[in-house]
């Protein structure tokens, strides 16, 4: 049906009050969105409220609406009473001519007692107080207990308002937004997506108010306000999610608040004083208030486009916006752990760290390491932070596996979207594995033209091995001194940092270690040393030859990560790959810690060595944390692999795999973390560098994109390794909420590979720490 809004004139509704409800007066009209409102004032000085409603809006709903109100008002509750006319009905039926169109339509008209106060909206002081936010909290706690027995059929009733509707109607009206307000409101629309909409049936319903902003509450003064004195306008009332009614009120008192978190809690715990909350109410409101606020911006688009001129409509969109650009920056877990200390409740820590220790060891294997003398225990995660039991953020500097930030949403609803459909093997045929592994090679050079998907970097290595000495008929490793490789026997005997590490037993017979081409602390220092590690090579690649074998198999990161966070010199794999071709080898670049966009200028890190692996191997931020990994080869080499003998992975290329490691890869493009890995990594070397000027315990600050390694020494001429110091400035970051790890044989120097959605504000935040603890730990100076 097509709304037509009513419009009378003022000559006309003071005739049919008259008419209908003996009264006298005059009127002064009031805002509406698509209503006729006015306020009688009656030469008695007595006021009223004349509410004349659209064609469109259900008998029904004004009824439910008037009921609720009697409902109230029989509870002590300050909302406006219902005026009977003269036929002691509480809607009054008019009528209005359109001459033009020779048509006439029929409106329903209300008069509602007048409750006296200022608006909420009108308080001179936008940052409002600790009164007046408890006040709020109660008010609308005692409006929904005493709603617990009210009941209507008008309120079962489809609303766009209603936030059960609030997900479908920003989605379908968001496209109306810009590019940049968009991708903000889907931020929340995914978290509302994957934490809130799986649990929303489990969530109390009732008949609820719906509207409770800050046009409609009242309050005792606009200069020194401490208290509500009403609620007005009932238009919106609906049976749904009670917590809905808390999350509307939560949405618009936060607008314009310098600190919106002290008034979220404030607001939350008095009104969980009088309406206790639910474990589950309390988990869902921060999203639910997002989401007000996005169906809030998203209907005001549309409508702003269909009626440029009604600035009423403009009232609320520019401080929702700000206030959804702030609520972006807060992470769910840390509000909801606010929320339950503010209501006084406990939080929900599980197991002590002490218990979850003493259980690791007995029973999960003794070598299972711990970062830090005293172990974090981590329970949530979102972008570049991890957060501990009792909502505490940690900036996370070490984790290359959560590639596109933690929990990134979209990469969490394609899992449980897959999740929800299918997952099996690779027997049975899915498009999801076609679609992934065309979108993954196209990221290669062409050479590389076969994907075959795994569940773990440790097996992408173990599967490369397989595949080199399949085609070279050569078991003949070499591999760079210090690196690791991985887990499995396989990867163990290829990974220098463990077999020559504790518990190792040194090199197998067909293991060749190369130089580590290190330019700070390597044989050869310098940038340009190439040619020299390059010799060293071929010098191996000599003595396997005068052994009477053939060489097999070069495997090298393409970053030398454990080994140091190592950036090799200029055109030292395209010399050392030329070498061991010409040996009649394949090359091997292991991408498990350092591909997908880390390196800023490339995709994959052995493009900034010119060069094109035989294969390359794929682990870590594949998934973002879903254990998913994958081996690119040619075609040639892959037909080797063809030998009569089956290769099945259970898991390997499932379809939920492959619709996460699809979203990874659509959220690096669509985000521009690549280049996002470029813009910051350039910013965090360069404040680093300006430290070193400052501190000379700072040997070498080196990398590329969000790949550093920050090298500490107590000499810089002999380079000793500062490794005390080193692990002392670990743990004076962690204890400043920074995570940190070092690498390196000397472990001397500090891991850094954050998720690539790292900013520059969070460079700075690192940064700041990282010199603090300097300053602090009486760390030599220059």
């Amino acid at each position: 049906m097509t709304i037509t809004t009513p419009k009378f004139t003022a000559d006309n509704v003071l005739s049919l009050v008259n008419s209908h409800y003996n009264l006298l007066g005059t009127l002064k009209p009031l805002q509406g969105y698509c209503d006729q409102n006015y306020l009688l004032t009656t030469p008695d000085n007595e006021r009223y409220i004349v509410k004349i409603a659209n064609n469109a809006e259900p008998l029904s709903a004004l009824e439910m609406q008037n009921a609720a109100m009697e409902h109230l008002v029989n509870r002590h509750c300050q909302v406006p009473n219902v005026i009977n006319n003269n036929y002691n009905d509480a809607i009054t039926k008019i009528s209005a001519t359109d001459t033009n169109a020779n048509t006439s339509s029929v409106f329903n008209m209300r008069v509602l007692s007048y409750l006296t106060g200022d608006f909420y909206a009108q308080i001179e002081s936008k940052t409002a107080n600790g009164p007046l936010w408890s006040s709020l909290g109660q008010f609308i706690a005692q409006i929904d207990n005493s709603l617990a027995d009210f009941t209507h059929p008008g309120a079962f009733r489809y609303l766009e308002w209603d936030l059960a509707q609030g997900y479908p109607i920003c989605m379908s009206k968001k496209h109306l937004l810009t590019t940049s307000q968009a991708v903000l409101v889907d931020k929340f629309l995914m978290l509302y997506q994957t934490q809130t909409l799986p649990v929303i049936g489990q969530l109390p319903q009732g008949v609820i108010h719906n509207d409770a902003n800050d046009h409609n509450v009242l309050v005792d003064s606009i200069t020194t306000p401490t208290k509500v004195t009403g609620l007005i306008d009932f238009g919106d009332m609906v049976h749904t999610h009670i917590i809905n009614d808390l999350a509307i009120t939560c949405a618009y008192a936060l607008m314009g608040q310098e600190h919106p978190l002290k008034a979220l809690t404030a607001i939350v715990s008095a009104y969980h004083q009088v309406r206790p909350l639910s474990d589950l109410e309390l988990e869902v409101l921060y999203s639910l208030v997002a989401l007000r606020l996005c169906t809030t911006v998203c209907n005001a688009a549309l409508a702003i486009k269909e009626n440029p001129d009604n600035e009423y409509l403009n009232i609320s969109v520019a401080p929702a916006w700000q206030l959804l650009t702030l609520l972006s920056t807060c992470n769910p877990f840390a509000v909801l752990c606010q929320l339950r200390t503010a209501c006084g409740l406990p939080l929900d820590n599980g197991k002590s760290k002490n218990e979850i220790v003493n259980y690791r060891k007995k029973h999960l294997g003794k070598t299972l390491s711990l970062s830090y003398k005293e172990p974090l225990k981590i329970v949530r995660g979102q972008g570049a932070y991890l957060y501990n039991e009792y909502g505490t953020p940690y900036l996370d500097m070490v984790n290359n596996v959560c590639h596109v930030g933690h929990c990134h949403p979209k990469v969490v609803s394609a899992g449980q979207n897959q999740l929800a459909k299918l997952n099996t093997n690779t027997r049975y045929l899915h498009d999801n594995i076609v679609e992934y592994s065309e979108k993954l090679l196209a990221t290669m050079p062409e050479k590389l033209s076969v994907c075959m998907l795994v569940n773990s970097g440790s097996e992408a290595n173990e599967l490369a091995f397989r595949l080199a000495q399949n085609f070279t008929g050569s078991k003949q490793l070499l591999t760079v001194d210090g690196a690791y490789h991985g887990n499995t026997s396989a990867c163990i005997e290829a990974s220098p940092y463990k077999f020559d590490g504790p518990g190792g037993k040194g090199a197998a017979d067909y293991v060749h270690k190369v130089t580590l081409p290190d330019p700070y602390r390597g044989k050869y220092q310098g940038e340009n040393t190439a040619t020299d590690y390059a010799n060293d090579v071929a010098q191996v690649i000599a003595d396997i030859e005068a052994k009477g074998e053939q060489v097999g198999t070069f495997i090298c990161e393409s970053l030398q990560g454990v080994a140091g966070q190592i950036i090799m010199p200029e055109g030292y794999l395209t010399q050392v790959y030329q070498l061991v071709r010409n040996a009649g080898g394949v090359c091997i670049a292991d991408e498990v810690q350092v591909g997908f966009g880390r390196v800023g200028t490339h995709m994959w890190a052995f493009e900034t060595q010119n060069v094109v692996p035989d294969i390359v191997t794929l682990g870590k931020p594949i998934g973002n944390g879903h254990p998913m990994a994958a081996v690119i080869t040619t075609q040639a080499i892959a037909d080797a692999f063809v030998n009569g003998m089956e290769y099945f992975n259970t898991f390997g290329g499932n379809p939920v795999s492959c619709a996460i490691g699809n979203a990874v890869l659509d959220v690096i493009k669509q985000e521009r973390l690549q280049e996002n890995a470029l813009t910051v990594g350039h910013y965090l070397l360069n404040r680093f560098k300006t430290l070193q000027e400052e501190y000379s315990i700072i040997g070498d600050v080196r990398g590329l994109g969000l790949f550093i390694g920050v090298e500490l020494v107590t000499d810089r001429e002999t380079k000793t390794p500062a490794t005390d110091e080193t692990g002392k400035l670990v743990e004076f970051a962690k204890a400043h909420q920074v995570l940190l790890s070092t690498e390196g044989r000397f472990y001397n120097i500090l891991k850094i590979k954050p998720p690539i959605v790292f900013s520059k504000r969070d460079a700075d935040i690192f940064v700041n720490v990282i010199e603090q603890g300097l300053k602090q730990l009486n760390i030599n100076s220059n």
